[in-house]
């Protein structure tokens, strides 16, 4: 061969993914300096350093020395290889490793190769981006393991949406699809199950363990000699077999293509041959906000089907319905009962008292664990479902169970669900699903401590912590078809609630509280570190916030951050004007309002509000209930409201765009008199012009309504 061999360097991609507010999130820096394609926005990468270093070492070095993030080599998953070729006409392998887990905080580290540094949802990626890197993105969303970004010479670095310069191509796998086979463990099951196997299919060429990491899970693909593919499956248990069995030979098939076909069934080895489902799971999926939302919606209408279908005659002879596992509380809580936390156990028995007492509910199919690992999205946007050993008449609620978690913070895909479903969860319903979660909790706390599953025992105990809240429950869902409860007014009621303004904007006293008199608004100048305010009247003050927020309405908590007489917005562009908010999230369970605030302005704006001169204080409490475009039903918030006084050199660590939001919103400075007049969420403006004398305690603002506030 002439020329001797090719040879081409080797980069390290990080792929850092969590879960933002609209949907998973990657981080991205922006490269600085006289690098290649400097201003533009890149994976974290680097080169793999000499012979002696391998890939995923690289990949934690680098992760290291550029961001700062500590990850444990355990955590790196290969995502994509793409073989890239640069407009120069120089070749490069560059492998993505996707890592969802690791420690500390990412900083800029290399200040002379990067000058940003952020996350950004995947649906809305900034510019300008490596069009190398925006291919890898690519590949890695559409499920590929190996692709090709081949760039002609006269082809932009940055990467550019025309489609005469699109250069990916997916590669497919060795499934026929891209990404088909990775991770493949050629390791079949036992001589009975294959020759049942081999009975039913043929014979069987080659064999991929496909089994879920957790106990007693058994499942193979099985390829054909003669081609096709199929999956065989060993239950744990004869009960699980026979429901499964049970569930394809019966209402399964009517989903018309959206489960397995049952080719053989075998009740001795408890095996059963199914044909293949097409789609990937749903289970650590990215997708945007948009596609949660539509996949979600596709989701309920699936539910609705499966419960629309009818019960086996025995089924519907055996009279009354189960009104949830009830009868094995006991033992749940004894298996999990030395994890559970102080009142846990209470709590739980509660809630399932008040299911009890809201009475039976009609029995129908139910999947039994319906949840993303169970659910595939196929190339044509079909959702489809597979695993049916825990099918059984029970309540429609049992299968909203393992999706109420996900619908935290995330109304629009509760809504999209039930708008798929086709309605709401009734009151009685309302009651059965939060101690079906409870109870699920409580399972998932011992199971998952048991086999050493650390996401289901955090989303066990998360579920718990909601629960002391009184938080686990969908009621935003039916935001008008609620009934009143003792202390908390109906939407359209009148009952105020103690120590929460109403919607005229008085806070009412709580039980026992004193009345107080309204504060004079003083004059005495306070200075902050950077300059003095101008001292201006405040509105006339109402009494001090007297009670803690109610159970069930969230916790937003934000700051007034101030650089001399500058205060820093948010800004977002909306088709009828501009909305300005105070940078802050909401509160999180167990949480203190101030750790929240200093958790959301990290992930917010970068930047570390532990370590400014002087503290975040709470200065105001403001109350929201107005209705809001696109939202159904009430929209209901309390605004905990701080100052926060920051030198110049804090303000120059904050971004200049908003971190974790999918917009890129802009962070701008603001004069106070002119931020005052701006349309500002919350409705503060009347208090930044008096800035110079804030109150000493609390006090509580003008409520939020639709007579006073109008969202844009």
């Amino acid at each position: 061969m002439s020329g001797g061999r090719h040879a081409v360097p080797v980069d390290v991609h990080l792929l850092a993914v969590r879960e933002g507010k609209n949907g998973p999130e990657v981080l991205l820096s922006r490269r600085a300096g006289g690098v290649y394609a400097s201003g533009m926005w890149h994976l974290p990468s680097g080169h793999v350093d000499g012979p002696f270093e391998d890939v995923v070492t690289a990949l934690v070095r680098e992760t290291a020395e550029e961001t700062g993030l500590v990850v444990d080599p355990a955590d790196v998953r290969a995502a994509v290889t793409v073989h890239h070729r640069a407009p120069s006409g120089r070749a490069r392998i560059g492998i993505l490793f996707e890592v969802r887990r690791w420690s500390g905080t990412p900083e800029i580290r290399e200040p002379d190769v990067c000058d940003g540094m952020g996350w950004f949802p995947f649906d809305a990626l900034p510019d300008p981006m490596v069009a190398y890197c925006r291919a890898g993105l690519d590949a890695y969303r559409a499920g590929a393991g190996v692709a090709l970004h081949f760039q002609e010479p006269d082809d932009p670095i940055g990467y550019d949406c025309d489609p005469a310069l699109a250069r990916l191509r997916l590669v497919p796998g060795i499934g026929g699809e891209a990404g088909a086979g990775a991770g493949a463990v050629e390791r079949g099951p036992g001589a009975a199950v294959k020759g049942f196997a081999e009975r039913a299919i043929g014979r069987v060429a080659a064999w991929t363990d496909v089994s879920w990491a957790r106990e007693n899970s058994q499942v193979w693909q099985a390829r054909g000699a003669a081609g096709g593919t199929w999956f065989v499956k060993v239950h744990q248990n004869e009960k699980f077999h026979r429901r499964e069995v049970a569930a394809l030979r019966g209402w399964v098939p009517g989903l018309g293509g959206a489960g397995p076909r049952l080719v053989a069934a075998d009740p001795e080895s408890r095996a059963i041959v199914v044909t293949a489902v097409e789609g990937r799971p749903l289970h650590g999926m990215v997708l945007t906000g948009a596609e949660e939302r539509t996949v979600f919606e596709a989701i309920g209408a699936l539910a609705a089907r499966v419960h629309a279908s009818p019960l086996a005659p025995h089924e519907v002879a055996g009279g009354g319905a189960p009104v949830g596992p009830y009868d094995r509380m006991e033992r749940r809580l004894e298996a999990a009962r030395a994890l559970l936390e102080p009142g846990d156990e209470e709590r739980v028995r509660a809630a399932v008292a008040t299911a009890q007492a809201s009475g039976p509910l009609a029995p129908v199919v139910t999947h039994g664990d319906l949840q993303l690992r169970n659910l595939l999205l196929g190339a044509d946007g079909t959702v489809r479902v597979i695993d049916f050993e825990r099918s059984e008449p029970q309540p429609c609620v049992r299968d909203f169970v393992r999706f109420l978690d996900r619908f935290e913070d995330r109304e629009d895909l509760a809504t999209a669900f039930f708008t798929g479903y086709g309605r709401r969860p009734t009151p009685a319903e309302e009651a059965h699903l939060i101690a079906g979660v409870a109870l699920d909790s409580v399972s998932g706390i011992a199971f998952g401590t048991r086999t050493g599953d650390p996401e289901l025992v955090e989303r066990g105990r998360r579920t718990l912590a909601r629960l002391a809240t009184g938080s686990v429950r969908p009621g935003t869902l039916r935001p008008t078809d609620t009934p009143p409860q003792p202390g908390i007014p109906h939407p359209t009621g009148t009952l105020p609630r103690p120590g929460v303004p109403d919607p005229s904007g008085t806070l009412p006293p709580a039980p026992g509280a004193q009345p107080t008199a309204p504060a004079p608004s003083g004059t005495d100048a306070r200075r902050h570190r950077d300059g003095h305010l101008p001292a201006a009247a405040l509105p006339p003050r109402t009494a001090p916030v007297s009670a803690p927020p109610p159970t069930g309405i969230l916790v937003r908590a934000c700051a007034v951050i101030i650089n001399a007489d500058e205060v820093c917005l948010i800004r977002r562009r909306r088709p009828t004007g501009d909305q300005y908010s105070l940078p802050g999230g909401l509160r999180h369970l167990g949480e203190s309002t101030t750790d929240a605030l200093v958790r959301e302005l990290a992930e917010e704006l970068g930047f570390d509000a532990l370590k400014t001169p002087e503290p975040p204080v709470l200065r105001w409490v403001q109350y929201q209930r107005t209705t809001r475009p696109g939202v159904p039903g009430l929209f209901e918030r309390l605004h905990f409201v701080h100052t926060l006084a920051v030198p110049d050199s804090d303000r120059a660590l904050i971004a200049t765009t908003e971190q974790d939001a999918d917009d890129g919103a802009r962070v701008v400075w603001i004069p106070v008199g002119q931020a005052a007049g701006l349309h500002l969420y919350p409705a503060v403006g009347a208090v930044l012009t008096g800035l110079s004398d804030p109150p000493d305690e609390p006090v509580e603002l003008p409520a939020m309504v639709d007579g006073t506030y109008v969202w844009r």
